[in-house]
Parts: structure tokens; C-alpha cells; sequence
């Protein structure tokens, strides 16, 4: 997929990305996307724009969102479905998110950002 796009397909691959990226991507700033409808697929190109302006930057794709459990996907996204992604810190607590409404190269930047 590319250096700024990876996609999870179980929890195995994913809990790298919870704490700053697996040995050979350390300290990454990790955007997790979840799911694959239409604004997924609008907003996925908007993440890689704004994941290319600054190194350690990646998008994790979680195409399923049940990957994660409903207990994990609550701890990271919040209750509900009104969050498309979320920008963790490095040690995989939640910084900021982006919600449905605000899918934007702009808004992207701007959750990286907040974790930075």
C-alpha cells in the first residue's frame, strides 16, 4: 500500500500501530481509519496528503472495524460511529479525532497535528 497507507486485517497486525509503529516504523504518528464506505473512500487520498507533509507519519486502515471488540473500539473511537478516525500518541491513547462531517486534507492535518 505504500509507505503512508497500511492496512490491518486482525488485531495481531494492529497492535504495533498502538504504540508508535511495529520496530521498523518506531515513534510513527499513526492515524487508524476505520471502515470502507464512501466517506472512508473520500477521505483515505485527504489522510495521505496530510501524512506526506510531515515524516513518521502513517494512515492505518482498519477496512473491518471489527477488528477491534466493541470495549477496544469505544476506548479508541469514542461511542458511536460519529468518528471516521483518530490520531493516536505514541503510547496509543487517543489525541484527536475526525469526525464524519470534517474529511478534509485540512482536517486530516490538523488531528495529525494535535498528537504531534
Amino acid at each position: 500500500m505504500g509507505p503512508w497507507l497500511v492496512e490491518v486485517g486482525s488485531r495481531e497486525e494492529f497492535e504495533p500501530w498502538l504504540t508508535g509503529g511495529p520496530p521498523d516504523r518506531p515513534q510513527s504518528t499513526v492515524m487508524v481509519v476505520r471502515g470502507d464506505e464512501p466517506s472512508v473512500r473520500v477521505f483515505l487520498p485527504n489522510a495521505l496528503d496530510a501524512a506526506k507533509c510531515v515524516p513518521g507519519r502513517v494512515v492505518v486502515w482498519m477496512r473491518d472495524p471489527n477488528v477491534l471488540d466493541d470495549v477496544a473500539s469505544v476506548e479508541i473511537f469514542g461511542a458511536g460511529d460519529w468518528c471516521l478516525a483518530v490520531v493516536l500518541r505514541g503510547d496509543g491513547t487517543p489525541a484527536a479525532w475526525v469526525s464524519r462531517d470534517r474529511i478534509g486534507v485540512e482536517d486530516a492535518a490538523f488531528a495529525f497535528a494535535e498528537a504531534e
